[in-house]
């Protein structure tokens, strides 16, 4: 990846440097990102055959932004309806530091639809503009989506030169609702506070997802606690009666079964829990799963959508996926584990309860049992599976192999009786 800088910003580079030398403390391998200066007025990004160039306010010729993929545009005056037109006049517009009587907003446009970061203004006051530059350009070179480089970005700003941002405090709050923007994310829950059932972090454990009622009923024979149906064929003959019987067994077995995407036959039957992926949330009604009082799993797959979910208070947060998986088509790349690490980091930070801290996260996608531990070292609360045990040949001894990692690691850290077991930890 090549980060080319246009001469009249050249004192960037340095900027640039820093930032890439706290992303490699976190883990990062920048070992193939490099600085060089732009023969135009614009920044670019090359990485073999594919360029992202952006123009900031300070290129001076039309030229220079109409061949830009994205044009970052410093203002502080501003009205956010006027902001709204203008995005839908010039869509690959990105307004850094809309002034208002409320705060500061970042607002872009992605996908036909207006997105927007609230930034306290107390954190604005600190806010330099080359820094937040020089973030952005950080972020997109390692390769995170616009969205999250540009809460990235801002919540770097709030923090010193030396240090990745971890804390909740320090981030920027995604908009979920604003008319002036036209906002509106689609989760309905007409005008009401919703907010989901407390788990505790141990009570979910290894968590396997599974496609039919049958595999419920082996795993929940087995000892598993924590399960989730996720039947993909929404015209399956027979949908409602698994669903049906799967919150059945979870009764029986006295088990945590999560119906994954039908929330209207989750509620209908009495569901103990409901996991929803982005797409599904557009398509849900909260409102409706926090009158049944339902337990609330929600995907994640970056920190755009962490910091917008955590607002409606969900019972738990998977993170994913992590590894490459064929089990379903994904929009993101793989996370990695560095990226896991940064984001359960943060969870850490955030309110889950008046008593707590940490939001109960389950890592989900490619997490077998050579993987396992580097991923529960990353200080998750479960681990999701699906085709490590649904394709062994004896899931009772892979369950097995999970449990050990999990409840290893649990006594190591929790109840060290030695200075070697602290060594070890």
């Amino acid at each position: 990846m090549n980060v080319l800088i246009p001469a009249h910003s050249i004192e960037l580079t340095g900027e640039v440097q820093q930032c890439l030398l706290v992303a490699k403390q976190q883990g990062f391998d920048i070992a193939n990102i490099e600085l060089g200066v732009s023969p135009t007025h614009n920044f670019s990004l090359h990485d073999n055959d594919t360029s992202f160039i952006i123009a900031d306010d300070t290129s001076t010729t039309r030229q220079a932004v109409s061949n830009a993929d994205l044009v970052v545009s410093y203002q502080q005056r501003s009205t956010l309806s006027a902001v709204a037109d203008c995005l839908v006049a010039a869509p690959k517009q990105v307004f850094i530091g809309i002034d208002t009587q409320y705060g500061f907003y970042d607002i872009w446009r992605q996908n036909e639809a207006n997105k927007a970061l609230f930034v306290n203004s107390a954190y604005e006051k600190d806010f330099e503009r080359t820094r937040h530059l020089a973030w952005l350009l950080t972020c997109l070179a390692l390769e995170f989506p616009l969205e999250d480089s540009l809460v990235l970005a801002r919540a770097a700003c709030s923090v010193s030169r030396e240090t990745w941002p971890s804390e909740f405090e320090s981030f920027p709050i995604p908009v979920l609702e604003n008319s002036s923007l036209s906002i509106q994310v689609g989760w309905t829950v007409e005008g009401k506070q919703v907010s989901f059932p407390k788990l505790t972090k141990p009570s979910l454990g290894l968590y396997p997802v599974v496609d039919s009622v049958e595999w419920i009923e082996k795993l929940l024979k087995m000892g598993i606690k924590t399960t989730q149906l996720r039947i993909k064929d929404p015209e399956l003959s027979n949908l409602e009666e698994q669903v049906k019987r799967a919150i059945q067994l979870g009764e029986e077995y006295n088990a945590q079964v999560f119906i994954n995407d039908y929330w209207q036959l989750a509620v209908k039957h009495g569901a103990f829990g409901v996991h929803l992926g982005q797409e599904d949330i557009e398509e849900s009604n909260l409102s409706a799963l926090s009158e049944a009082n339902i337990k609330l799993g929600l995907s994640t797959h970056g920190y755009y959508e962490l910091l917008r979910i955590v607002q409606i208070e969900p019972s738990y947060i998977a993170l994913g996926h992590i590894f490459p998986t064929t089990t379903k088509e994904m929009p993101s790349k793989p996370q990695g584990l560095v990226r896991l690490s940064l984001y359960q980091r943060l969870i850490d930070t955030i309110p889950y309860s008046r008593e707590e801290l940490g939001f109960p996260t389950v890592a989900i996608g490619g997490i077998d049992q050579v993987t396992a531990p580097s991923v529960w070292d990353c200080g998750v609360s479960s681990l999701a599976v699906v085709r490590a045990i649904t394709l062994s040949d004896s899931p009772q001894s892979v369950i097995e192999g999970f449990s050990n990692i999990m409840n290893r690691k649990a006594q190591v850290v929790s109840t060290p009786n030695t200075n070697q077991e602290i060594e070890n930890a």
